[in-house]
């Protein structure tokens, strides 16, 4: 089967919890197409993750194939089946053409469903149930996505090769032409006392974080000089640039910078952007069952304002550390089995279950306690909090329990 499509598609951990979603880790959508005798290759996978692969060819039903281990090296096998061609002629079934700026097809661009709506509600996130998880461009800029008969909408962003990303409604039972335009080249240098930095990761990533408008543009990495080249990035947007805790290393942090994009085939150079110092986040975990930490348990650090997170595992008396932590709101997350986030930490987010504040100074060891039992994401009820309380105190500092 030549020019199928192999995409990473989720992965998870082979030892311990995962701080991430099954979606976030850096190696999903990481693909690579077939060549003539089917053969195809994914290099430099995490080899502490397994992985999901989904494999798209036009004409072919997609095909998943689940707990990948890349350490093993051993080759994958997969069987696509054809589509039944009276399956093409269905109703519920989205159909249409990508084209480029100049008219000609965008091969390869991928169409990822991200919402569906049935009716009057829209869902969004764990759409596979609903409709086809995603589809590729043939040789044309042709795609075809297959819903279920009560799919009225599918919301999706498309991307492709040298065009920027765009989010498009479709419909079942209409032909849709899809025109995407190039997009922005944003530019700059990350330096240090005014030396420039090598390998930090820089990224972009939209101020509005509303469903069906939000973008976030893929990380890069600065060359020898300090130097990077974000390129098609969305025009006519406002961003957030930053660079990676994890690519860091700990030297540091980038404040946030916003941007706001030109005209398509423009480009933004946003000049040298300095590292600073962060703070250290200590601290440990502890159970209130007194129970002792699961081993390779992760705690994930993340930024509010940049889409931006690191982790930490903890160690056998749970205890953990992040170097380099900006002086702004953060959240804290960690996935115990059968446990969450006890009310007694003052930082709890009372909507989703973690912890979020402001790292304003080094910390003095942190506790943060965890209590049997599971989060009821916005519906979790407490007579004892006052009303009109700070439900996610994010501009307060970020605090741990008193022992």
């Amino acid at each position: 089967m030549p020019k199928a499509t192999v995409f990473v598609y989720s992965a998870g951990p082979k030892q311990g919890t995962a701080s991430l979603c099954p979606y976030c880790y850096a190696d999903c959508r990481k693909k690579a197409e077939t060549d003539a005798d089917g053969r195809f290759k994914i290099e430099s996978l995490d080899p502490e993750l397994r992985f999901r692969l989904l494999v798209v060819a036009s004409g072919h039903e997609s095909q998943f194939v689940r707990g990948v281990d890349p350490v093993t090296g051993e080759p994958q096998r997969i069987s696509l089946k054809a589509i039944d061609p009276n399956d093409l002629k269905s109703g519920m079934r989205i159909v249409g053409r990508i084209i480029g700026e100049d008219g000609k097809p965008v091969i390869g661009a991928v169409v990822g469903p991200e919402g569906v709506q049935r009716g009057t509600s829209t869902q969004w996130g764990g759409t596979d149930s609903f409709v086809d998880p995603v589809a590729v461009a043939d040789g044309k800029g042709q795609f075809s996505l297959l819903c279920k008969k009560e799919v009225t909408t599918v919301h999706a962003v498309i991307e492709g090769p040298n065009v920027a990303k765009c989010w498009v409604q479709l419909k079942p039972g209409r032909d849709h032409l899809v025109r995407m335009q190039e997009g922005v080249t944003v530019t700059g240098r990350i330096e240090q006392n005014g030396k420039p930095l090598k390998d930090v990761l820089v990224g972009v990533s939209t101020t509005d974080r509303t469903c069906g408008s939000y973008f976030h543009c893929d990380e890069l990495a600065t060359d020898k000089d300090g130097q990077f080249l974000i390129p098609n990035v969305p025009p006519g947007r406002e961003f957030v640039l930053f660079s990676t805790m994890a690519s860091l290393r700990g030297q540091g942090f980038t404040p946030g910078k916003v941007i706001t994009t030109g005209k398509s085939r423009t480009t933004l150079d946003v000049g040298s952007v300095a590292v600073q110092a962060g703070h250290r986040l200590t601290g440990r975990i502890v159970l209130s069952d007194g129970l002792p930490v699961p081993l390779n348990t992760r705690l994930l650090l993340s930024r509010e304002k940049a889409w931006d997170h690191t982790e930490a595992e903890l160690d056998l008396n749970g205890n953990f550390e992040f170097p380099g932590v900006p002086p702004e709101p953060v959240g804290l997350n960690v996935r115990i089995n059968g446990y969450k986030f006890s009310k007694r930490n003052p930082s709890l987010d009372r909507l989703n279950g973690g912890l979020v504040g402001t790292v304003d100074a080094d910390s003095k060891e942190l506790t943060l306690l965890l209590e049997p039992g599971e989060w009821k994401y916005n519906g979790e009820e407490d007579p004892d909090f006052p009303a009109g309380g700070d439900t996610q105190p994010y501009s307060k500092p970020l605090r741990g329990v008193r022992r």
